[in-house]
């Protein structure tokens, strides 16, 4: 299972990172961006000179700014630490799974970004056809983390099976379905330029017919 979710990120990751427009000009944030390996991918996808990196974790930021990004710690739980129509370009890939509040993180970005700006957002789907099986079979979902001493407990196909964890910090919190996160995208006023799933058990073919039921939603939302 380990290895068939690898492929899914990896695939998850390329298409995330197809949906950037070039534009060297933007101003650009990575809410979550972690030890930025990711962000640098975007970074040179979009062309742009300088990009923000947001987390909370110290260790974390001290490797993204090694890696030319400029850091600011924060909670994004909390209000984002940037004025009013800063941005041209919001990015966050697994982050919103693991915030207490999503729908104020959703409204904190279409206040962050400019008119016409808009924002690439990927996030775990409770209902992809792993998770649907694993509930049905009595199992927890593929999706679900619990807190500090277990992070899975309940589903032995997971690789992470009743794996020792030390910190609440990083576990999923909120797991969307994907008409549940489409609907939250209209009701903020966002103008949903592209929605699609990555990771299905039938492959690109599943991903094609069946988006609703992949194992991520990635969404390309801009603020009119």
């Amino acid at each position: 299972m380990l290895a068939i979710h690898r492929r899914w990120e990896e695939r998850r990751n390329r298409r995330f990172l197809d949906v950037l427009s070039h534009d060297p000009s933007s101003i650009v944030v990575d809410l979550g961006c972690g030890n930025a390996e990711f962000s640098k991918q975007a970074m040179e996808r979009i062309g742009c000179k300088e990009m923000w990196g947001v987390d909370l974790d110290e260790r974390l930021l001290r490797e993204a700014e090694r890696k030319g990004l400029v850091v600011k710690k924060a909670d994004l739980n909390l209000n984002l630490p940037f004025e009013d129509s800063l941005f041209d370009v919001v990015l966050s890939n697994q982050l919103v799974e693991h915030l207490f509040y999503p729908v104020k993180f959703m409204k904190e970005i279409h206040r962050a970004l400019r008119p016409n700006g808009y924002a690439v957002i990927s996030t775990e789907n409770l209902a992809s056809w792993d998770n649907l099986v694993a509930l049905l079979l009595g199992y927890t979902p593929f999706s679900m983390e619990f807190d500090c001493g277990l992070r899975k407990i309940g589903n032995p196909f997971s690789p992470h099976e009743k794996e020792s964890k030390t910190e609440y910090l990083h576990s999923h919190v909120r797991v969307f379905a994907w008409n549940g996160f489409i609907e939250l995208a209209k009701l903020l006023q966002f103008q949903i330029e592209t929605a699609y799933g990555s990771g299905h058990v039938l492959g690109k073919m599943g991903e094609t017919f069946d988006s609703r039921h992949c194992r991520f939603i990635t969404l390309k939302l801009r603020k009119n």
